[in-house]
């Protein structure tokens, strides 16, 4: 029988039943960044993520990063049961946006996050995520995808009535990659009042 949201990760002895090594697991495979493990010397002039590799060494070496670390979101939610895959899918992305031994800068999370929804659900995926990837080619803004394409996961899964468990897990890897996003939103959101200033 299907929980609700809210009773997720209660009562299941999270420190045990390898809830805590799961987790652990989780980030640790979300920090393999790489932008890191591939192009090193990226990491001095940008994130090491997909869209920093793309700025400094051009599309192919991208797309080799982006396959890393989709793969790597898609794999950790393989790997452990699905009764702490709302953790585990969290713990990916933190990983991911903030590894232990790079200080916790590391990229935006949109890909280990992609692969994270690609394994609960592929259909919202590829619809949600290919519209915030039009918009973000449209606008030439990569955060459009987590922007757009986040929420809308999320509301696909709900009006499709997915089971909770992975509506949850779905929140729980948007409102990771959101809080990554900020500063990125709040400068752009700057940078257009700038230009609004300009104009009057």
């Amino acid at each position: 029988m299907e929980t609700s949201i809210t009773s997720i990760g209660q009562g299941e002895g999270f420190c045990k039943n390898g809830g805590m090594a799961y987790v652990l697991l989780a980030y640790l495979l979300g920090s393999l960044v790489g932008g890191l493990l591939f192009f090193p010397e990226v990491r001095a002039k940008d994130l090491p993520g997909g869209s920093g590799v793309f700025r400094r060494k051009g599309p192919w070496a991208a797309l080799g990063v982006v396959l890393w670390d989709l793969g790597k979101g898609a794999l950790a939610l393989l790997l452990v049961p699905p009764e702490w895959r709302v953790w585990a899918a969290a713990a990916v992305v933190a990983g991911h946006n903030w590894p232990v031994y790079l200080l916790f800068r590391g990229g935006r999370g949109l890909a280990p996050a992609a692969g994270v929804l690609l394994v609960l659900a592929t259909g919202p995926a590829v619809v949600s995520l290919g519209l915030g990837a039009l918009l973000a080619l449209r606008t030439r803004w990569a955060p459009t995808v987590g922007i757009v394409g986040l929420p809308l996961y999320v509301a696909l899964l709900v009006a499709w009535q997915h089971p909770p468990r992975e509506v949850a897990a779905a929140i729980a890897v948007t409102l990771t990659v959101a809080v990554r996003q900020l500063p990125w939103v709040w400068e752009r959101l700057r940078e257009v009042k700038r230009r609004l200033s300009a104009c009057a």
